[in-house]
């Protein structure tokens, strides 16, 4: 209801290694659970929670060893993030979530549909990220030299990430200081991960609705392509302007697309 604020809540899911796994819970309505990216944090999806729970429910969740879940050495692997994303919703209670996420966290839900099928589940948003590495553009050419001075590095590095988006310093500072006490380790062996991982011959066998979203400038677009033709009935949404992060370059057109699909498949599912 206009006028009223949202109440958020905030917890902790105890995974069934020990690992307590933090989350925030705001909002009426469908559920909709976000995973952000790989070494990030939840606050990535500030420009979405604030919208989206205006209409529904929106549980953000800190993957293991991030923002302020448990850092551990172990576990860094897309199995045992969708493992984790499934503890949550035991402990919350939810059915028929619509699960979003973003490059890792697309990789998570791929990996959740292989293990769980559509275990409590409605849909899927899969976020700019590919099947597998062979169907990547090339990285494009570093603009410029990697500042020496730390903090103006990490900023360089974020930068990356967005193609016409002008992001402040201040903007920035304060991802990067969401993330600061991030596992170190987690790298190693979820990039290993990564690169091992094909999941073309699961497109054709998922059987829930999915929306597909990516960045027109993003070197995932044709593995995002690719995911909309094999996966039956696929919905595929481009925001043109966009680089990997389309949800935080252009959240109006995001935010949109996620609503009409959540509101879609609850009125026929």
């Amino acid at each position: 209801m206009k006028g009223l604020s949202i109440e958020i809540a905030s917890g902790f899911t105890t995974a069934n290694d020990g690992v307590r796994l933090y989350y925030e819970d705001g909002g009426r309505g469908e559920t909709i659970i976000l995973i952000h990216g790989g070494g990030l944090s939840l606050e990535w999806w500030w420009k979405q929670t604030s919208v989206l729970r205006k209409n529904f429910r929106v549980i953000a969740a800190d993957t293991r060893g991030n923002g302020r879940s448990d850092k551990t050495p172990w576990g860094h692997r897309t199995a045992r993030y969708a493992m984790d994303i499934r503890e949550i919703i035991d402990d919350l209670g939810l059915h028929d979530v619509t699960v979003v996420g973003w490059s890792i966290g697309a990789r998570t839900v791929l990996s959740y549909l292989e293990l769980f099928r559509d275990y409590r589940l409605r849909g899927a948003v899969l976020v700019d990220e590919v099947p597998t590495i062979e169907v990547h553009d090339p990285p494009p050419e570093q603009p410029g030299p990697v500042p020496e001075d730390e903090t103006e590095r990490k900023r360089f590095d974020l930068r990356q990430m967005f193609e016409t988006a002008i992001v402040s310093d201040e903007e920035l500072d304060r991802l990067i200081k969401a993330s600061a006490g991030n596992s170190q380790d987690q790298g190693i062996t979820l990039g290993a991960d990564y690169r091992a991982q094909d999941w073309r011959s699961l497109c054709p066998a998922i059987d829930l609705p999915v929306l597909i979203v990516t960045g027109g400038k993003s070197g995932a677009y044709p593995g995002c392509l690719y995911m909309a033709e094999q996966i039956p009935g696929a919905r595929l949404v481009t925001c043109e302007r966009s680089g990997h992060a389309p949800f935080y370059e252009e959240p109006g057109k995001f935010n949109n697309a996620i609503s009409n699909f959540v509101t879609s498949i609850s009125r026929w599912t």
